[in-house]
């Protein structure tokens, strides 16, 4: 790979952005799941007496959707979009402002949500939206100056594209509750297509694509086909069409044929990381990558149960298991997976990879070996799927532990991250002029 800093490859080029940049996000990522881990221990009771769409819960699924997991793919992507196309982000003043803006925006939105202020929720989720409108603006403009194309780049550009849609959608939400009207008697049907677009629109399809590059890369993988990929992306396209049509025309058939079309995707998913890991130079496939092929696994189980949901018709709890197993099993344990790889390549690149002609560098593994992901990720895991079967069963019981052990999985993870970020070192190099 041309102009890696790494002597053996990696996540970083010479058309990289300024360490700042993805940092930022990145930090407040790890400190949203932080604060996302406190509030699911303090919110299991309620989840647990299936109280869903109480305030609180309302604004948990958001600290972890908004607060955690989009802020570390927003600066994960500005990172590996420039490997990945071997081109620079545009506007990179513009995307650093940006930052603030977001921050601010999410930040309020939760808070706002939690107290179920109205007049917050328009206002704060008005700077959010214009923030994610320019964030996704600045990637499409960036790649479509790129000279490498294929699956990816269609992967990633629609990934954007149903970000922005998805962020529309909850726009026009927070509207009807204010002024009621047409959209007020469609706003369960609105709900499941911001769902829908922003699960299986733009983190499917953003985990799907960043997959196909960084599973090859983290195990010097070579030789295997890229074939299956493009069926993948028609597959997923198809579905998730197929099952936001199925929302507005109050269809069960459809929303079946959909969803068969949605797990042939995963299959297919699947079966072209497994190739890709048989075709491997590393001799062991390490802990955050199993985690990455089990989330795969995962993926196609939420979907199984998806299918099941339809056919036996089941209640309120049984949805909540399915988007649960999702949106945890599937996005969150990908993202994991990957921040294990992602974060100490960062640090690493910014703060030792100048002396490594000097003989005085530690290996990416001494900041946080992989086989250190076990807990985190093992527990998470299993109180994850212990959630689904409490969830789904409506035991509460189950659900509380469950809060709890992923709870308590998912700190070990923040604390692990801290320690490789380093909290005094990375101020002082935010604080920097980029």
């Amino acid at each position: 790979m041309q102009g890696v800093s790494s002597p053996r490859g990696g996540i970083a080029t010479s058309q990289s952005p300024p360490f700042t940049l993805p940092m930022r996000y990145l930090l407040l990522g790890v400190v949203g799941f932080g604060v996302f881990a406190l509030d699911l221990a303090w919110q299991s009771t309620a989840l647990g007496a299936n109280r869903t769409w109480s305030p609180g819960v309302v604004a948990l699924t958001h600290t972890l959707t908004l607060g955690s997991l989009l802020a570390f793919v927003m600066g994960a992507v500005y990172q590996l979009t420039t490997v990945a196309f071997l081109i620079p982000i545009r506007a990179l003043r513009v995307a650093r402002l940006n930052f603030w803006l977001y921050a601010v925006g999410a930040t309020g939105l939760v808070v706002s949500m939690a107290q179920w202020w109205l007049v917050g929720m328009m206002v704060f989720g008005s700077l959010t939206a214009v923030s994610i409108y320019l964030y996704a603006g600045l990637i499409a403009w960036s790649i479509a100056t790129a000279k490498t194309r294929g699956t990816m780049l269609w992967f990633v550009g629609l990934a954007h594209l149903y970000l922005a849609v998805a962020v529309t959608v909850a726009w026009l939400m927070i509207v009807s509750l204010q002024g009621g009207g047409f959209l007020a008697g469609v706003i369960e049907k609105l709900l499941w297509t911001h769902i829908l677009f922003a699960t299986g629109g733009f983190f499917t399809f953003l985990v799907m694509g960043f997959s196909f590059k960084l599973v090859p890369m983290f195990t010097l993988a070579h030789g295997f086909s890229g074939a299956r990929q493009t069926w993948t992306l028609l597959f997923a396209n198809l579905a998730l069409w197929g099952l936001v049509a199925g929302v507005w025309v109050d269809s069960r058939l459809w929303l079946w044929g959909a969803g068969v079309v949605g797990l042939a995707a995963f299959v297919n998913h699947g079966m072209t990381l497994f190739e890709i890991v048989k075709k491997r130079l590393r001799k062991v496939v390490e802990v955050p990558l199993k985690a990455v092929l089990a989330a795969a696994l995962v993926g196609m189980g939420a979907v199984a149960l998806l299918l099941l949901q339809l056919g036996m018709a089941l209640q309120a709890p049984g949805w909540q298991g399915v988007v649960a197993l999702y949106v945890m099993g599937w996005i969150t344990l990908s993202v994991m997976g990957f921040a294990y790889k992602i974060v100490p390549f960062l640090i690493w690149n910014q703060r030792f990879s100048k002396n490594v002609e000097k003989n005085k560098t530690p290996m990416i593994a001494d900041l946080l070996h992989p086989h250190h992901a076990r807990p985190a990720l093992w527990g998470f895991t299993l109180g994850l799927l212990l959630l689904t079967v409490g969830t789904m069963a409506d035991w509460f019981f189950a659900t509380v532990v469950a809060c709890v052990l992923i709870s308590l999985s998912i700190l070990v993870f923040c604390v692990q991250m801290l320690i490789v970020i380093h909290p005094k070192k990375v101020i002082k190099e935010l604080t920097a002029i980029d």
